[in-house]
């Protein structure tokens, strides 16, 4: 089992992370961020013994395990890629990557060097998802016909945040699409293709709202809507022929409510949402231990990935 970790990056996420894990089982040995006076800061606030400046020293720490990386997005690929080449299990933060063809090289690296890669999507780990999909693709709700995401904030649009920069990986896909994207692609599987998909661009350039269809090689429809400028409930549902189930809030989500044709309704409460960053953890573990060989996160992270990549080839067509 590993359990010393190394963060790269200082920001709201590793702090969260940092102060929210178990530290029974996992202790952050190491912390990396160019900038020494963020650093510092952390360092003090985490009450972390161990920080540094330099990328080499960070990665050469015997004691590092596993880096959790927590930067920028734009900034992910290089900072994973360097640290799979320094035999290092990696958890980065979503979006793992920008392009897909990125996605697979880091996890063609990973396997090249015997370590595993995960990308942190809080649902991913959360115990209640995993027993519903087991539940739903052992019929629970019939036959599944369709799903739709709602995923929606009201940002206050701001040029220089880096939610309307494209320089800074910024749009409402790269941000709160991933949660609504794996959320498909994790229930109805990596065959889920793009059939459309419209969008609204800021004047940035960055996506504000888009709307997806996708659809699988079973007939099983998904819709996907995102927004950056109006809020929606960040909602899932998922409809058979025997009833329905409803996720609310679901990046973190510890229920879901199953509601059958026969009228009867079903509750399942499961897991902890402040346990999500130990749950990455262990389930990391897992994967060193035995890869498995069905329902792979590390599939559904390159899928979800490459799908970006074709929204947006569409919305440049447009």
């Amino acid at each position: 089992m590993v359990q010393g970790i190394g963060i790269i990056g200082t920001g709201d996420i590793a702090s969260q992370f940092a102060s929210q894990i178990d530290q029974s089982k996992y202790k952050v040995v190491s912390v990396f961020n160019h900038k020494e006076a963020s650093l510092e800061r952390f360092l003090e606030t985490q009450n972390i013994a161990h920080g540094t400046t330099n990328l080499d020293e960070f990665l050469a720490l015997d004691e590092v395990e596993v880096v959790y990386i927590a930067t920028p997005n734009q900034t992910h690929y290089e900072y994973a890629l360097k640290a799979l080449k320094a035999k290092k299990h990696v958890l980065c933060e979503k979006v793992m990557v920008m392009e897909g063809k990125e996605a697979q090289a880091l996890f063609a690296t990973a396997a090249e060097n015997n370590v595993i890669l995960l990308e942190g999507v809080t649902l991913f780990y959360m115990p209640m998802f995993e027993k519903v999909r087991n539940e739903l693709q052992a019929n629970k709700i019939g036959h599944i016909s369709g799903m739709n995401v709602l995923f929606g904030s009201c940002k206050e649009f701001d040029p220089t945040n880096r939610f309307f920069s494209k320089e800074l990986g910024g749009g409402a896909l790269f941000d709160i699409g991933t949660y609504a994207l794996s959320a498909a692609v994790y229930f109805l599987g990596t065959d889920l293709k793009v059939l459309a998909s419209d969008v609204e661009l800021a004047s940035t350039g960055v996506d504000e709202k888009s709307m997806t269809l996708l659809k699988n090689d079973k007939g099983q429809q998904a819709s996907v809507m995102i927004s950056f400028r109006g809020r929606m409930p960040k909602q899932i549902v998922i409809t058979g022929d025997k009833g329905f189930v409803v996720i609310d809030d679901f990046a973190r989500a510890e229920k879901a409510v199953y509601q059958m044709n026969d009228g009867s309704v079903e509750v399942v409460d499961l897991g902890e949402g402040k346990d999500v960053f130990t749950y990455e953890l262990d389930t990391l573990n897992q994967y060193i231990k035995e890869a498995p060989k069905t329902n792979d996160l590390r599939e559904t992270t390159e899928h979800v990935i490459l799908v970006m990549d074709e929204m947006r080839k569409r919305w440049e067509n447009n």
